[in-house]
C-alpha cells in the first residue's frame, strides 16, 4: 500500500481567462496578502449580514482613496467593496460566472467569536477571488459533553448540502474555525483530479514562534475536494469523540482507494489561527486508526442519516447555520470497545447492502 498521502506529480490547473467559467487566479482584486480584521467581542451574526448587504456596498469602498471603515463591532475594516448579490442561497460576483459553486463547512462546538471571525473575514476572502459560494456552520449542539464529533458533522453537512439541489454544489472546502487564509493566491477552488490540502504554514496569532509547517499525513486545517471525491472515501468515519484523529483516518481511507493529495506552494497557503481553548482528546484515537482501512463502507458518510439529527437550521446571507444532534443513538449507548463498535458497523452495512440488492 502506499505510504505518502501527497501526489508524486501534479501541477495545479491554470485555465485561460473566460468570463463563464472564471478562475479566481484571473481576479483584478488579487492583492496577495490577505489582513485579517479582528472584530470586537460584541460582533454578532446580524452585524456581518449588514455589513456586506449594506454597510460595505454603501461605502464605494476604493483600497486607493478611501480610509478605513469604523464600525460599531469592528475598527479599520480594509476589505474592499467588490460587487456581489445574494440569490437562491448563493452569493454570487457581478458580470462573471464563476468556474464552480462552492460551499465553505466550517464544523464546531461553541467557539462562538471564532465563528464570528471567520464568516466575517472569510466572506472578504471569497470575493477577491470571485468566488460563487455558500457558507455552512455546522454546529454539534448535542450532546453537550466536550466530547466533539467532527466527522458526523461534516458528514452531516455535507448531506445537507447534498440534499440542496437547487445550489448545485461542485466544490467542498471542510474548514476549521480558526483559520484565516492570509494571502489570496490561495486559490479557493477545487481541483479536478485530487483532493487539495491548502493548510501548509500556520501561525499563531499572539506567538512568537512564526509559522509551523504541515506533516506529511496532514489533510487538516482545510481540504478542498469535490462531492464525488468525498463519497469515493465514504467521508469521515463516525467513530472519532473528542480532538484528533479523525483526519489522519481520512488519509488511510484516501490511500486505501488510491487518492493522493495535492497542495498549493509554501508562498501562499498560509494560514493565521485564532486563539482557542483545545478541546478533549481522543484517546481511542491510536486504536482506531489502527483498523481505519478496515471500515471505509461500514463507517463513514454512507452511515450518516441514522447518527445524527439536524434540529435546526438558520439561513441568513452570510451563513447557513446548522444545529445538529450528532448522537441520536444515545451516549449512554455509545460503544463500549473496538469491537462492539465494528459489530455494530458491520451490522448496519450488511443490512444497507441486503436492501439495496433486494430493490
Amino acid at each position: 500500500m502506499r505510504t505518502s498521502i501527497s501526489c508524486r506529480s501534479y501541477k495545479l490547473t491554470e485555465p485561460k481567462k473566460d468570463l463563464s467559467k472564471f478562475h479566481p487566479r484571473h481576479s483584478q482584486h488579487l492583492r496577495g496578502s490577505f489582513v485579517l480584521v479582528t472584530p470586537h467581542s460584541n460582533i454578532t451574526f446580524d452585524d456581518i449580514d449588514n455589513f456586506y448587504q449594506k454597510t460595505l456596498p454603501m461605502s464605494n469602498n476604493n483600497r486607493k482613496k478611501t480610509k478605513p471603515l469604523q464600525t460599531p463591532f469592528a475598527t479599520n475594516v480594509t476589505f474592499e467593496n467588490i460587487p456581489y448579490e445574494y440569490k437562491n442561497g448563493l452569493w454570487h460576483p457581478v458580470g462573471v460566472i464563476s468556474v464552480q459553486r462552492t460551499a465553505i463547512l466550517i464544523p464546531l462546538q461553541g467557539r462562538d467569536f471564532n465563528a464570528k471571525a471567520f464568516i466575517f473575514n472569510i466572506h472578504a476572502f471569497a470575493r477577491r477571488q470571485l468566488l460563487t459560494y455558500t457558507v455552512l456552520l455546522v454546529e454539534q449542539v448535542s450532546p453537550r459533553s466536550d466530547r466533539f464529533n467532527k466527522g458526523r458533522l461534516l458528514n452531516a453537512g455535507v448531506r445537507y448540502i447534498e440534499n440542496q439541489k437547487s445550489l448545485n454544489i461542485t466544490c467542498l472546502i471542510l474548514h476549521d474555525v480558526d483559520l484565516i487564509p492570509e494571502n489570496d493566491g490561495n486559490y479557493y477552488v477545487c481541483e479536478p483530479s485530487h483532493p487539495k490540502h491548502t493548510t501548509v504554514r500556520v501561525r499563531q496569532i499572539g506567538s512568537k514562534r512564526g509559522y509551523s509547517r504541515y506533516y506529511e499525513f496532514l489533510i487538516g486545517g482545510v481540504l478542498l475536494l469535490t462531492p464525488d471525491m468525498y463519497r469515493q472515501v465514504n467521508g469521515f468515519s463516525n467513530l472519532y469523540w473528542g480532538w484528533g484523529g479523525e483526519d489522519d483516518d481520512l488519509s488511510l481511507r484516501m490511500i486505501q482507494r488510491r487518492v493522493c493529495v495535492v497542495r498549493p506552494v509554501d508562498a501562499v497557503a498560509v494560514y493565521a489561527a485564532l486563539p482557542h481553548p483545545h478541546g478533549h482528546r481522543n484517546d481511542a484515537r491510536f486504536n482506531l486508526l489502527a483498523w481505519s482501512t478496515v471500515r471505509v463502507d461500514g463507517d463513514g458518510y454512507k452511515q450518516i442519516d441514522s447518527l445524527i439529527e439536524i434540529v435546526d437550521v438558520k439561513q441568513r446571507s452570510s451563513v447557513v447555520h446548522l444545529k445538529v444532534n450528532v448522537d441520536v443513538e444515545g451516549s449512554e449507548r455509545r460503544p463500549s470497545s473496538l469491537n462492539e463498535s465494528y459489530e455494530r458497523i458491520s451490522a448496519r452495512s450488511e443490512t444497507t447492502t441486503a436492501s439495496r440488492n433486494s430493490t
